[in-house]
């Protein structure tokens, strides 16, 4: 295991394929002290900062208003019902929602509901969604802007952390905290600096709710970022094919020419229209309806074709589960794709032979569960011990964060040098709140 907290950092030897100018070197090590820095702070200061950061921030108030009254803010206005705290209203930048009710409470603009509620409400912002621009420290912004005391909903999710945790990857920081030696291994593992400056900010916004220090989502398309070529042998396997999007994208990137593309849904929402889409596109592409998962049978799935449908425990439609090693036993697999709302690291066990016997490009989404962060990583390493293992950052706040596991030969170099774009890191201390 890998202890940060003993590291030298000026003292680390390069990685091996690592730039070896001084500059290299330098970002790599300032990445190591950040890491170093999230994980001096131990699970009970975390519990105490966690338990007192909402309070501090809403300066004692108990009256919320919910920026945002979308699905997030709906299920913020459920969790809070019958706590000491007191929603009177939402507030929205949407117009058609102005002088409506939802859930009972009036939504307002955000005017007016600063108007209003300023001097004696917490706004609580409820906006989470992927964006391509700041949208948390925009909105933020916003409501300051207008007076209000404004606070982002990670904070009342750790106050309130058995109603409202895990959601996502948030969680209790101390929670996190208690896997320090994987969050260090897992850095351990990254290729480029830029990957792990990546790594660190994610982990800072999970463990401090900080949203600046995330930066601008990287250049180029997610899942086909230039990392790596493609050719037109490829046999590209989308799980999680969504409305096929992402398969759009790999027709673009090939310009239509590859061998085979097998696509795997689950959501009946989406079915008929990414059917007719995949039959259009002949005898190369195939649609199979089930989740991938380490192992073969049912489930039940849960979807609207809105995005974010996923496996539950009992409730939802029965569906098929299947393993890539059995549904791919027959096929040379070039590339797979995972994003499956956190059923990732299940499926990528199930793909074991698979991985090991075609040694395919992997694009695996690492944001879906609070340990995902790391443990995407090891498993990568763990079943392509031969490939590269780069992050890349897709969207702000901390959304669309892809693992990217690359065979040395199929890697672009040109895109894997140190320095290039690295995102924002603010230095803190243990005991600031950044985000208050």
């Amino acid at each position: 295991m890998v202890c940060l907290h003993n590291l030298q950092p000026l003292a680390l030897p390069k990685p091996a394929g690592e730039a070896t100018d001084e500059t290299g070197f330098a970002l790599m090590t300032c990445a190591r002290q950040e890491l170093e820095s999230l994980l001096l702070e131990t699970p009970p200061a975390a519990r105490i900062r966690q338990q007192e950061a909402f309070d501090e921030a809403a300066l004692g108030r108990r009256r919320i208003v919910i920026f945002g009254a979308g699905r997030l803010g709906r299920s913020v206005l459920r969790g809070i019902s019958g706590t000491d705290l007191e929603p009177v209203a939402f507030a929205d930048n949407n117009p058609r929602t102005w002088r409506t009710i939802t859930d009972g409470l009036p939504v307002f603009s955000p005017q007016d509901a600063a108007t209003k509620h300023s001097q004696d409400a917490t706004f609580v912002v409820a906006i989470w969604h992927p964006s391509r621009s700041p949208l948390m420290s925009a909105l933020l912004d916003q409501l300051r802007a207008l007076g209000c005391r404004a606070v982002a909903f990670p904070l009342l999710f750790w106050r309130h952390s058995r109603t409202f945790l895990p959601h996502f990857f948030w969680e209790l920081p101390e929670n996190l905290l208690q896997q320090s030696n994987d969050i260090a291994d897992a850095f351990e593992l990254l290729h480029d600096d830029f990957s792990r400056h990546t790594f660190a900010a994610q982990l800072q916004l999970r463990l401090r709710a900080d949203f600046d220090c995330i930066g601008a989502p990287v250049e180029g398309e997610q899942y086909f970022p230039g990392l790596f070529s493609l050719t037109a042998n490829e046999c590209f396997v989308d799980c999680g094919a969504y409305t096929g999007d992402t398969i759009q994208s790999f027709i673009s990137q090939t310009d239509n020419c590859f061998r085979k593309l097998i696509a795997f849904e689950a959501d009946p929402a989406v079915m008929p229209s990414l059917e007719a889409f995949v039959n259009d596109m002949g005898a190369r592409a195939l649609l199979i309806h089930a989740v991938v998962g380490a192992h073969t049978g049912v489930v039940h799935f849960s979807g609207d074709g809105s995005g974010g449908g996923c496996i539950t425990s009992s409730s939802g439609l029965e569906v098929p589960c299947v393993r890539l090693d059995d549904v791919l036993a027959g096929e040379a697999v070039s590339f797979i794709k995972m994003d499956i709302e956190g059923a990732e690291i299940q499926a990528l066990e199930g793909a074991r032979q698979v991985i090991c016997r075609d040694r395919p490009i992997l694009a695996i989404c690492g944001y879906h569960k609070p340990d995902h962060l790391w443990r995407v990583p090891l498993l990568l390493r763990n079943l392509a011990p031969d490939s590269i293992v780069l992050l890349r950052s897709h969207c702000v706040d901390g959304l669309d964060a892809v693992f990217y596991a690359v065979p040395p030969e199929r890697l672009v170099q040109t895109t894997a040098k140190s320095g290039k774009r690295l995102p924002p890191m603010k230095s803190f201390s243990n005991t600031q709140d950044s985000s208050s």
